[in-house]
């Protein structure tokens, strides 16, 4: 996949925008089974071909049918973010009227196959999120998808008719982001605490992980310090600590090699352990 994985450029005295969390995520993707449900909805509105050939026998069945399997997508994903949220599976299951037992049988798979990416993902972003394929670039980051590079697929409806200004019929016509304009970003904190994830993730992926990867993860941890202390939550061991970062990723940036992947490293053959039992 090829794409720009930086942030999008924020306005001179501006720091860009931090990626949304895995909430607000969850939340597009209901608005985006809320956008595909309505537009097969008002298809369904016209009686404009009902006495041409195009509506065939058995069409308004067909669509009506969609309907309900569009709506029941929109459940699942409402479920997905209720459980994001916080909402347990009690509340779920008294939404629903069912028991939460009932809830989790129904529903539980929905929501392993949603964390699945975030809670094992295959690769990692430079910034420490997930590379979740479900999610178009510059989605994650900016009201506007112009804000990044153009993403590699084609971004949702919802997405797309959300992060700007939508129909002036709609029911939002006043809010200049109908969609995303109340999403929470990832804070600074959490930045940091995905740069952590982004540190292990080096060491398991190899033996001994590269240089200028290592230098970069250094300065990309500096400058989320640099940006705490500009937002003034950083600890008073914060100067410290950038300073430490900065000199750590110079060194690297002069060190020679790759890495070395854990498959480089061979094992003992049958001789070298049995004369290493002896």
């Amino acid at each position: 996949m090829t794409e720009t994985d930086a942030p999008p450029t924020a306005a001179a005295g501006q720091d860009p925008p931090h990626p949304y969390t895995e909430e607000a995520l969850a939340r597009l993707m209901l608005s985006d089974a809320y956008r595909e449900v309505a537009d097969l909805a008002l298809h369904g509105v016209t009686t404009g071909y009902d006495g041409s050939s195009i509506a065939g026998g058995g069409s308004y069945v067909e669509e009506a049918a969609a309907l309900v399997a569009g709506a029941e997508s929109v459940l699942r994903r409402a479920v997905v973010y209720e459980r994001e949220r916080g909402t347990s599976w009690e509340e779920i299951g008294a939404a629903l009227g069912i028991a939460k037992q009932s809830a989790h049988k129904k529903f539980a798979a929905d929501v392993e196959r949603w964390r699945a990416p975030f809670d094992q993902p295959e690769r990692l972003r430079p910034d420490g999120t997930p590379d979740d394929e479900r999610i178009p670039h510059g989605v994650r980051y900016a009201a506007a998808p112009s804000a990044a590079a153009a993403p590699p697929r084609r971004p949702p409806a919802s997405w797309r008719h959300g992060c700007a200004r939508t129909h002036p019929t709609d029911s939002w016509p006043d809010h200049e982001h109908p969609v995303t304009g109340g999403l929470p970003r990832h804070s600074t904190t959490a930045m940091l605490l995905l740069a952590d994830r982004s540190s292990f993730r080096l060491y398991e992926d190899q033996l001994v992980p590269g240089p200028q990867a290592q230098a970069d993860l250094a300065e990309r941890r500096a400058a989320l310090y640099e940006r705490l202390v500009r937002e003034g939550d950083a600890p008073p061991e914060a100067h410290q600590w950038i300073a430490k970062d900065r000199a750590r990723a110079t060194a690297l940036r002069n060190t020679p090699g790759h890495g070395t992947p854990w498959d480089a490293v061979e094992a003992p053959g049958p001789r070298a352990v049995e004369e290493g039992g002896q």
